[in-house]
C-alpha cells in the first residue's frame, strides 16, 4: 500500500498548518521583543492567506536515493510579512498570541487523533 494512501491528505494539511502556526508564534514573539523599540513595526502573518498559498504550491520532488525511502509530501514555502501597525499594541500581540496557541493545540489534538485512529487500525482491526 502506498504511504501517500497511509496518511492521506489532512496529514499534509495538518503538518502545513502546524508549520505556519509555529512561524507565527515566532513573528508575535519578535513583536513582543521589540515593544520599547524606537521605530519597530509590528509583523503580522495572515494564518489563513499563508495556508492556502503553501497547500497551492506544487510539492518539492525530491530523488530518492534507496528504493525503500518515502516520497517527499512537502516542501519549502515562502510566509509574507505583513506590517500591520504603527507601535506594538501588547494586548493585540497577546491576543493573537493566545489565538495562535490555541490553533496549534486543536491541530496536534486532531493530529494526535489521526495517529489514535490509524493505531487502532493495526493492533486492533484485524480482530
Amino acid at each position: 500500500m502506498p504511504i501517500r494512501s497511509l496518511f492521506g491528505k489532512t496529514y499534509h494539511l495538518i503538518e502545513r498548518s502546524l508549520d505556519i502556526a509555529r512561524l507565527r508564534h515566532g513573528v508575535i514573539a519578535g513583536n513582543v521583543a521589540n515593544l520599547d523599540t524606537p521605530g519597530y513595526r509590528p509583523k503580522e502573518i495572515n494564518f489563513d492567506k499563508a495556508l492556502k498559498d503553501s497547500l497551492e504550491r506544487n510539492p518539492v520532488d525530491l530523488t530518492r536515493t534507496h528504493a525503500l525511502h518515502f516520497g517527499a509530501q512537502g516542501g519549502r514555502y515562502e510566509t509574507s510579512y505583513e506590517e500591520h501597525a504603527e507601535r506594538v499594541d501588547i494586548d493585540q500581540e497577546m491576543s493573537r498570541l493566545a489565538e495562535n496557541n490555541l490553533r496549534y493545540q486543536a491541530d496536534v489534538e486532531v493530529l494526535l487523533r489521526k495517529f489514535s485512529m490509524l493505531k487502532y487500525g493495526i493492533t486492533e482491526g484485524g480482530r
